[in-house]
């Protein structure tokens, strides 16, 4: 068996040892799911990707694993992988921007690629718009869970929802970034939360910001997929702009730009911009993009016998 080229790229950020680690298996003709498990479980960063020949009319499909287990879709690791095709596999020469389809389990999603020095730059991908499919009346469990006051919660008067763009989410609102930062999980119960809930990941977060510029600053949790907390979601981001937009924490317009910052409190600073186009007076969504900046932040191979 042929040893496995790999990259690592740092997402969601603009500086190395920022956001979110991923790692890109280039060539992944001839590896069966489970020696992808087994490399992703052995990479440790919350996905890995695999590179295969396209299926269904994209330029390459793309399998995701987390260290536990397979996804359908997840936003980092699209962004990333997107930008590790332009930046190692294709060799840009004078080209300093692409756009690459790539095919997942919840269909072709296209990315924006722009090069900046080489190593970094910028990549957005269009998501699926997100569907409001439930939510989590148990606020005393949920805030137990997160080692909050129900009142925490309770206080925003928002809804806790459960979101699906492909991958679903339990988008949770605090009403403080201080009650956001002491955020100590019990994997347990949020991993049983989330089963109930029927989403993979579960997110907490306030309006309330460390930097100025931003609109959101969150947490993410996804213990029962492998990955106790999560620097940068991109999957999680998406649904969060529908939320906003929904509910009117962001002012009515044709497309909404907004800024959510994750990761701090893993000193794994990340920013995530987000876009999302929808009806001013109906807040219908009609569409939604999530990007950052990356970084390449290494190169190996793992021997397999």
């Amino acid at each position: 068996m042929k040893n496995a080229r790999y990259v690592i790229a740092d997402v969601f950020t603009e500086r190395q040892f920022g956001g979110n680690q991923l790692a890109v298996f280039i060539d992944g003709r001839g590896l069966d799911s489970r020696t992808m498990q087994d490399l992703a479980r052995e990479m440790n960063f919350s996905e890995t990707t695999f590179l295969l020949p396209p299926e269904q009319g994209g330029d390459y499909r793309v399998r995701i694993f987390t260290p536990a287990t397979e996804l359908p879709f997840a936003g980092h690791p699209i962004v990333g992988t997107a930008f590790v095709i332009f930046a190692d596999r294709l060799k840009p020469g004078n080209r300093d921007s692409i756009s690459i389809t790539l095919e997942t389990v919840v269909g072709l999603l296209p990315v924006d690629v722009s090069l900046g020095d080489g190593r970094s730059g910028h990549a957005t991908m269009t998501q699926p718009i997100p569907k409001v499919i439930g939510g989590f009346d148990d606020l005393e469990r949920l805030a137990k869970a997160l080692s909050l006051e129900s009142s925490d919660i309770a206080s925003t008067g928002l809804p806790v929802e459960a979101i699906n763009n492909g991958i679903a989410v339990l988008i949770v609102p605090v009403g403080s970034l201080a009650a956001v930062e002491k955020i100590k999980i019990d994997s347990g119960a949020i991993a049983s939360i989330a089963r109930e809930a029927g989403v993979v990941t579960v997110m907490a977060f306030t309006t309330e910001t460390v930097q100025s510029e931003s609109t959101a600053h969150c947490r993410v949790y996804a213990p029962g997929a492998g990955v106790g907390e999560d620097p940068a979601t991109g999957s999680a981001n998406g649904p969060l702009g529908f939320y906003m937009v929904r509910h009117g924490l962001v002012e009515p317009a044709p497309i909404n730009r907004i800024i959510s910052e994750q990761g701090f409190e893993m000193n794994r600073p990340s920013i995530l911009h987000i876009e999302v186009a929808s009806d001013p007076e109906t807040r219908d969504v009609r569409g939604v993009r999530v990007g950052g900046g990356v970084v390449l932040s290494g190169r190996g191979e793992i021997i397999l016998s």
